[in-house]
């Protein structure tokens, strides 16, 4: 075993060599054993300049696959380090949580990528942050992916995205920063803004937090400012902002003409939180319906939800997830929702609870007299 670990440390095991060792190390029992062997190896100078492990190549082409077993979804961040402790953070990161380096040499996934595309993953279960060459910080959420050519920041900033992610965009007018999406182009000079384009999602949306962002879709642009967020529905585009109601009315006389124009509907003041929250801690969600619910439900703990009533699907739910189990958060929406769940494995069933329905019905008949 430590002749394969030393492979690893130089890079030079086989797939199936690396995978034996993660087996290895998924005993707790073997990491001590790992890490005087690790310690010795970086202390005999065995990195060398000219080594076939250009370390310097291969932390800057990210592939990454952070696998969370734990119902709590967890949090990586990818900082610059010292060369010699590169070499050690991307062996443990490789086999202690799954995450791996490569450089993409096909367009395979995704259509229309020239080659030499770096690929950032993410599976459901986890979210990650990471900066780019350009400084630009990027927050990607469960079951998303990130791609973006070896020219970036060179000849172009152009980010291509499948799923969710928040960028704090560093500012370079010379090149503009642009996240292309499903159709959608969301261009930023240096701002803050969240995109979500998951492929099983009828929308695509853009949530402005700072600056100002244009965001096209065809021959359309849109150019939105703080507190506004624009979606595009499959094959149609309108701008959804959820408003206050002060002011609305005087916002959509003036916004009429483009209304009709591009057939938009235009209103402000937002809150920007329900769209970004979910690179934090506390994930905020309000008034969301049952089916929105669930898909963050999947994404965020790795299940497969299953609606086995239909009447569940009449109810919305407002609250926040931190930290909870998915025991517990389900536990927690049955004060709100008259719902039974069961979890198997990855599998979670929703199914209708009568005598919640009941209590629920006779509450709100109160409340209404």
């Amino acid at each position: 075993m430590d002749e394969l670990i030393l492979k690893c440390l130089q890079d030079e095991a086989s797939a199936e060599e690396q995978r034996e060792v993660w087996t290895w190390l998924k005993d707790r029992n073997n990491f001590d054993r790992y890490q005087r062997l690790r310690d010795s190896w970086l202390a005999s100078g065995m990195i060398q300049k000219n080594s076939a492990f250009d370390l310097e190549q291969r932390y800057k082409k990210v592939q990454v696959r952070i696998h969370s077993r734990n119902q709590v979804a967890h949090y990586f961040r990818l900082k610059p380090l010292n060369s010699i402790w590169k070499v050690a953070a991307l062996f443990i990161f490789a086999f202690l949580l799954g995450f791996s380096i490569t450089q993409l040499t096909s367009s395979n996934d995704f259509v229309g990528l020239a080659e030499n595309q770096y690929h950032i993953e993410v599976p459901r279960g986890a979210k990650i942050s990471l900066d780019l060459a350009d400084g630009t910080s990027v927050w990607l959420n469960a079951g998303s992916r990130l791609s973006y050519s070896n020219a970036f920041n060179l000849e172009d900033r152009t980010v291509h995205l499948v799923g969710e992610g928040y960028f704090e965009v560093a500012e370079n007018k010379q090149i503009p920063f642009l996240v292309k999406a499903d159709g959608v182009v969301v261009k930023a000079i240096g701002t803050a803004f969240n995109v979500k384009a998951y492929p099983d999602e009828a929308l695509v949306e853009a949530t402005l937090v700072e600056g100002i962002i244009d965001v096209s879709e065809g021959r359309q642009t849109i150019r939105l400012e703080p507190n506004q967020k624009v979606s595009f529905i499959r094959n149609s585009a309108h701008l959804v902002d959820q408003t206050n109601a002060q002011g609305e009315n005087e916002q959509l006389a003036a916004d009429s003409q483009s209304i009709r124009t591009v057939n938009i509907i235009h209103t402000r003041n937002i809150n920007p939180n329900l769209y970004t929250s979910w690179r934090s801690q506390r994930w905020i969600f309000e008034r969301a319906k049952l089916a929105e619910f669930t898909k963050i439900l999947e994404r965020r703990y790795d299940v497969k939800v299953y609606v086995m009533d239909n009447e569940l699907n009449d109810y919305k739910i407002s609250g926040s997830i931190h930290q909870q189990t998915l025991d517990q958060l389900l536990n927690a929406v049955r004060l709100t929702v008259p719902i039974n769940y069961k979890i198997i494995n990855n599998e979670v069933l929703l199914t209708l609870d009568e005598r919640l329905e009941k209590e629920y019905k006779m509450l709100m008949n109160k409340s209404t007299n």
